[in-house]
């Protein structure tokens, strides 16, 4: 009241045009002043002294451990959640104001909450074309075509014989034949995808009722083409998706129907996995207007519980990608499926000889793959996507297809004004050390799939005999990239796989953390302990990471107020834990969009 006192003496002493000027001056103050306090009341989580304010959130979630996966990495105890925002995240006595009559309170009783998993490299579509018929996922070629027998004997209706999984390893080195299947199945065709669904093997029924003979031209001379024997007669084995699908397509058609029976199984078990979002890298071998139709008809009626970030999906150097993704991308910027990108597709795997290398190949010197589209061709795409603001993702297996991508996003970066531009190297599983932090300097992200970072079959006895013992060393070197700064995603790349097509994150986060095969934790560490992450790297890797990679940041990765409410709870804490033993872990409950989607036990 003093204060008050002495104001008013003060307007006393000013003449009646002064004591205006200066109540309007406090008036104006006095409504910054409240302006700003409301802004923080909106912005901030509310003080307790504010419970009549508080909004009633749907569920309340409190006594947990939540790792947050925020900028400082920060633990919580409590998260509220209203519609499909998180509204709260913060301590159990800051969450009671949120909790009204109608509010699902859950008790943690202590356990891990994280974000939901993104997955940076998936295809929602391809196990409708791939994953039909029998999973041949073995590492015995015996077992492999006993399976194959048995499933061709227990249905003697099918005219077709289609199966899926194939390791090289059990062939490996070298290719396999129609002859090893005709051993088992000559009167019907057969048709195998590999696992990392680049390559296919087919029996001579196949060959002969497609029309596939010594005369039959190569689909991408040098890329995607039918192996062939001394004779030119090809031998069975189908290298890279044109090639393959020119071959499948005469035994299925490829249509609504046929995808959509091969998709509709998924979705539950993505869910049950702990997955919220995915960074779809293409649709390949079906129209992309079929493969979006699909996927938000699947949003329409329920079945599709996360969200997928598309891509247009380029492999054919005829073809002028840009218009095509960027109508995509008009099209599609609502919902739970959008589209945002171009996939440039640079190179093939190394168990072909179709990686590109900056040393070359260690047991063949003189192989030479070409880039499946020239340069050139992608220098110019690449600018004229980014000015067209669509984000540029590459599959780039080897070091020197890493360097020609961030060669391209450099190039594009340079030639364009500057916008939040989010390139993806994935795969990646040599980076050259010059490369490694480019990451940092283009904004780039270094994908990769935890799933293969181990001494398993294919890598530990395949991926040697190609590039040798010194840069196996530093084979999948997301440690390395992370260390310079740049920022890293785990992606499983499901359905394909070098060695197993797995698409659970609690997967990938164990053997990224171990750099070994789930269960052997005394085998060889792939590259040393220093090429390990840290729990809570992989953590981020798989959610965080991610979802920078899509450019969904703001809104997914991480648990904190105003962002999309997917969250997951586990029954046991990665951090405390055996790392070897991550991958037992259990989901509990899954949530996107601020819906349950899971629920096991809490």
């Amino acid at each position: 009241m003093a204060g008050i006192s002495v104001m008013l003496e003060c307007l006393t002493l000013l003449n009646t045009n002064e004591v205006t000027m200066l109540l309007k001056k406090m008036m104006i103050s006095l409504l910054v002043l409240s302006a700003t306090v409301l802004v923080g009341c909106a912005t901030k989580n509310p003080p307790q002294g504010l419970e009549a304010n508080v909004m009633q959130a749907d569920m309340v979630f409190t006594n947990g451990k939540i790792y947050t996966v925020d900028a400082s990495n920060s633990w919580a105890e409590a998260i509220a959640i209203k519609g499909d925002k998180i509204v709260y995240v913060g301590s159990n006595e800051g969450a009671a104001p949120y909790v009204g009559k109608s509010t699902q309170a859950v008790d943690l009783a202590g356990k891990l909450m994280l974000p939901g998993f993104v997955e940076g490299h998936f295809h929602t579509t391809t196990q409708g074309i791939i994953l039909h018929g029998p999973d041949l996922q073995t590492d015995s070629m015996e077992d492999m075509l006993a399976k194959l027998k048995a499933y061709a004997d227990e249905n003697p209706e099918l005219n077709f014989i289609n199966g899926w999984g194939v390791r090289p390893n059990t062939y490996g080195p070298g290719e396999p034949t129609a002859s090893m299947l005709d051993a088992v199945i000559p009167d019907r065709p057969v048709y195998l995808w590999q696992v990392d669904g680049h390559s296919a093997w087919v029996n001579t029924k196949a060959m002969e009722m497609a029309g596939l003979n010594k005369d039959t031209p190569d689909t991408v001379p040098g890329v995607s083409y039918f192996e062939r024997d001394k004779e030119g007669n090809p031998t069975g084995y189908i290298v890279e998706v044109p090639a393959q699908v020119q071959i499948f397509k005469h035994f299925v058609t490829i249509n609504d129907a046929y995808i959509r029976e091969g998709m509709a199984t998924w979705f539950p078990e993505y869910t049950k996995a702990g997955i919220t979002a995915v960074h779809d890298f293409g649709w390949a071998g079906v129209d992309q207007d079929t493969a979006i139709g699909i996927l938000k008809d699947f949003e329409q009626d329920g079945r599709l519980t996360i969200r997928v970030y598309g891509s247009f999906y380029w492999n054919d150097a005829s073809i002028d990608p840009v218009p095509i993704a960027k109508k995509m991308r008009d099209e599609n910027q609502t919902g739970l499926v959008q589209v945002s990108a171009l996939k440039i597709n640079m190179d093939g795997d190394d168990d072909k000889y179709s990686t590109l290398l900056v040393d070359g190949y260690a047991d063949d010197p003189k192989a030479s793959p070409p880039p499946v589209i020239p340069f050139d061709v992608i220098n110019d795409a690449a600018v004229r996507a980014d000015k067209e603001k669509l984000n540029l993702i590459c599959h780039c297996f080897g070091d020197m297809a890493v360097r020609k991508f961030l060669d391209a996003v450099e190039l594009a970066k340079n030639s364009n004004p500057e916008w939040k531009r989010r390139a993806v190297a994935s795969h990646a599983i040599l980076v050259h050390p010059d490369d490694y932090p480019r990451f940092k300097a283009l904004d780039a992200t270094y994908d990769t799939t935890g799933q293969w970072m181990a001494l398993d079959p294919y890598t530990g006895v395949i991926t040697p005999q190609r590039i040798g013992e010194d840069r196996m060393q530093r084979l999948f070197p997301i440690k390395a990239i992370l260390e310079a700064g740049g920022n890293v995603s785990l992606g499983s790349d499901f359905p394909a796989a070098s060695y197993v097509a797995d698409f659970r994150p609690l997967n990938a986060i164990t053997q990224a953390v171990t750099r070994q095969m789930l269960g052997e934790p005394d085998m060889s560490i792939l590259g040393g302990e220093q090429m390990r992450l840290t729990v809570a790297q992989a953590i981020r890797a798989n959610t965080y990471g991610a979802a920078y990679g899509i450019g969904k940041e703001q809104l997914l990765g991480s648990l904190e107020t105003g962002k999309l409410a997917d969250l997951i709870v586990l029954d046991q804490n990665l951090f405390e834990i055996d790392p070897h033993e991550i991958y037992k872990a259990k989901v509990l409950l899954t949530i996107m969009d601020g819906k349950v989607r899971y629920r096991d036990g809490i």
